[in-house]
């Protein structure tokens, strides 16, 4: 079989940026990790911005992919339900870029448009979340459901050895408790 190196590049800058962040992660570093020169490493990736950007768009993907339709989908809690959960699981498919990204968002600075686009699709769930017409309470509840997932999953020392189905079950409750979706039914 073949050996799929760009993919052994992913996995090992993950290991190193996990450990060192992403200004003390060096190329070289991941290089011998994967066990080839720094130049192979080069014909994969042109920097280590290209590697980082790499990193972190199958996030913004399956974060596109989860939020898709949301601006026409209509509010419920039933939808609600299934948004955060879609949510949700894109979050937890990539909770190893989510530590890292949720400890080292300094250093990201130079990854403007991707950070961008993460802020933009987590600013329409928020809005999407907080139904029609919401209050200020209900804004506030929507970015604090978001929180709770992103916190929770930032939280390497506490969840690092917790299996996804269990993860995605109680950030799924915990969030819902935190929105209160099924008060507003008379809102759908």
């Amino acid at each position: 079989m073949a050996r799929d190196t760009k993919s052994d590049i992913c996995r090992a800058a993950m290991d190193v940026i996990a450990a060192k962040g992403v200004e003390g992660a060096s190329l070289r570093e991941i290089a011998e990790a994967v066990g080839i020169t720094k130049a192979s490493l080069y014909y994969h990736y042109a920097s280590k911005q290209d590697l980082v950007s790499a990193l972190l768009m199958p996030l913004v993907d399956d974060m596109r992919n989860a939020l898709a339709g949301l601006d026409q989908r209509p509010w419920s809690p039933a939808a609600v339900r299934v948004v955060l959960s879609d949510f949700i699981d894109a979050v937890i498919r990539h909770r190893d870029v989510g530590v890292w990204l949720a400890r080292d968002i300094g250093a990201l600075a130079s990854f403007e448009d991707v950070l961008g686009e993460i802020f933009a699709l987590t600013g329409r769930l928020h809005h999407w979340l907080a139904g029609p017409d919401p209050t200020v309470e209900d804004r506030i509840r929507a970015v604090a459901a978001t929180e709770v997932v992103g916190g929770v999953l930032s939280s390497t020392l506490t969840v690092s050895d917790a299996p996804d189905q269990v993860l995605r079950s109680v950030l799924l409750e915990a969030s819902l408790d935190v929105l209160k979706a099924t008060s507003r039914a008379g809102a759908a």
